[in-house]
């Protein structure tokens, strides 16, 4: 690839970018995205504060009927008033048909349940039934059963006449540790490289914002090729500009147009946690901080941070150079939706192998097939660097995978340069893979 044959992709680049930010598709959804990043973290405060005050104010339940199918007497579970949220609901043992109480809630007391406690084989259960109209929610069945299921531990203990020191022996913590040695006896330490379920849809959250961008951005380079083909345009940029300084210019004008979009997206969604954060009155926890793994700003520095930029950076690159490709085998604007099959395809077996490796990551840690898709171009995008920010990735393997990145842009570059003149000129059908791979070998 010689430098006459890109010289010229500046004015490309400039000429392209400047179309795309005054192309009104764009600019309106721009500012739609830009919207929701302002309002979304004072909505989500605002729902999940209602909640949180939901949670510690009393709860609609008035009356417990107690279904007792138990051998123990009747039991008192007024101790449950010492929460405040049910210091006002009173217990009555249930003396009419289990099905004449539960029709009358059903109808006339929405604000009652019946507490039914059986025993089989010296297992206990406790079952709690509200009205299926009823201001009673989940969330105050959960508190109201989880405080009655202690009362009741309590009760059992006393009643069977269990002393304190017996209940600390049954209570106390056993803790089994199992150490594989090698042959000489010294111990094998194994690090725990396994995801929790908050890492994972950490991971997944990134791996779809990636895949969104990507497929929003590449696709936005072939119809660009695709439109400039079809208007003749590309003809005259060709007397002027070698083909490989247009798709350069393009592909970069591109993706600096969505990178532009999603860094102030980012700055926005910051600006409006922070916002959301001061308006709510909760200054040790922000919103983003609720539902992010805890380990996560651990691993949030500035080396971290450019590793990963440089690896979405790349994946844009190189999926754009595979659309910009794509596009030029391409000469009618109808036949986009046809013709782009086989790159979104191949951009859907990428986010779907980070995908199904975050999910062994989740289930056994790092193994032989996440490791190969923290490296594999075609992935490594859309996984690494959520794995990265969760502190799963060492340094040397980022810089590995972003290595091979680099080679794999170079070599399809170099298949590019050979192949896109002829393709660029192109008007008829669209060229299928095999035409294309013995076109390269003929140029």
């Amino acid at each position: 690839m010689k430098k006459s044959s890109i010289s010229g992709w500046k004015n490309v680049y400039i000429f392209t970018l400047i179309q795309t930010l005054k192309n009104k598709a764009f600019i309106i959804t721009y500012l739609l995205l830009i919207i929701l990043m302002m309002v979304s973290m004072p909505i989500i405060s605002m729902i999940t504060s209602s909640e949180r005050q939901e949670f510690d104010e009393p709860i609609p339940v008035k009356k417990v009927y107690v279904n007792n199918e138990t051998s123990f007497p009747d039991m008192d579970f007024t101790g449950v008033h010492s929460d405040d949220r049910l210091s006002h609901i009173s217990f009555e043992t249930m003396k009419e048909a289990y099905d004449t109480v539960a029709d009358r809630i059903e109808k006339k007391e929405q604000e009652s349940v019946i507490l039914t406690l059986t025993e089989k084989e010296g297992m206990y259960a406790l079952n709690l039934l509200n009205a299926n109209e009823s201001p009673i929610k989940d969330i105050h069945m959960q508190l109201l059963g989880e405080t009655i299921a202690k009362e009741f531990d309590i009760y059992k203990i006393n009643v069977l006449g269990i002393k304190q020191e017996q209940l600390a022996m049954l209570h106390a913590e056993v803790e089994t540790k199992v150490t594989l040695t090698d042959v000489n006896g010294a111990p094998i330490l194994e690090e725990d490289t396994s995801i929790t379920n908050s890492e994972y849809w950490f991971i997944y959250g990134i791996l779809i914002v990636i895949l969104f961008v990507n497929s929003f951005a590449s696709g936005q380079i072939a119809t660009s090729i695709v439109t400039e083909k079809s208007t003749r345009v590309v003809e005259y940029l060709l007397t002027s500009v070698k083909p490989l300084a247009i798709i350069i210019g393009k592909i970069l004008a591109m993706l600096s147009a969505v990178l532009l979009q999603m860094i102030s997206m980012v700055v926005i969604l910051y600006a409006s946690n922070k916002i959301s954060t001061v308006l709510s009155g909760d200054t040790k926890e922000s919103v983003l901080s609720r539902y992010l793994p805890e380990n996560i700003f651990q691993n949030l520095n500035l080396m971290n941070i450019i590793v990963c930029f440089v690896l979405i950076l790349l994946g844009l690159i190189f999926y754009g150079t595979l659309a910009a490709l794509t596009g030029a085998t391409i000469s009618k604007l109808e036949e986009i939706s046809e013709g782009l099959t086989l790159f979104t395809v191949t951009n859907i077996v990428g986010a779907y192998l980070g995908l199904g490796a975050a999910n062994v990551l989740m289930a056994s840690g790092v193994n032989g097939f996440v490791t190969f898709t923290f490296l594999f171009p075609l992935s490594a995008p859309f996984l690494l660097p959520g794995a990265i920010l969760t502190g799963k990735v060492s340094l040397g393997l980022a810089v590995g995978a972003i290595a091979l990145q680099i080679i794999f842009i170079i070599l399809l570059f170099w298949f590019v340069a050979k192949v896109y003149e002829t393709l660029i000129l192109h008007t008829g059908n669209k060229i299928k893979v095999k035409e294309l791979i013995k076109l390269s070998k003929t140029v």
